[in-house]
């Protein structure tokens, strides 16, 4: 029971130390989601298109976060490794 408490009381105070930077930690989290998502479409539909041709590209969260970190440019460097390969 002293060891919940203790818990407790720790993360109370870091709240109240740090609360001007959770709201900057929420939102670098929300904009790294929502890239993430978008990547993963824009991966899903390339995998569509170039499905028809005959070349499967790799939807997955490897390729997605690639492409999340990256942009348009991971997009496309993912694209080239699995026609290359």
């Amino acid at each position: 029971m002293k060891f919940v408490i203790i818990i407790c009381s720790l993360v109370l105070l870091s709240l109240l130390l740090f609360r001007n930077s959770f709201p900057k930690f929420f939102e670098g989290i929300s904009i790294l989601l929502f890239r993430l998502g978008f990547s993963v479409l824009l991966l899903y539909g390339v995998h569509l298109l170039l499905g028809s041709v005959g070349y499967a590209i790799p939807v997955n969260l490897f390729t997605g976060a690639v492409a999340a970190v990256l942009g348009i440019p991971g997009v496309i460097s993912v694209v080239a490794i699995s026609i290359l390969i």
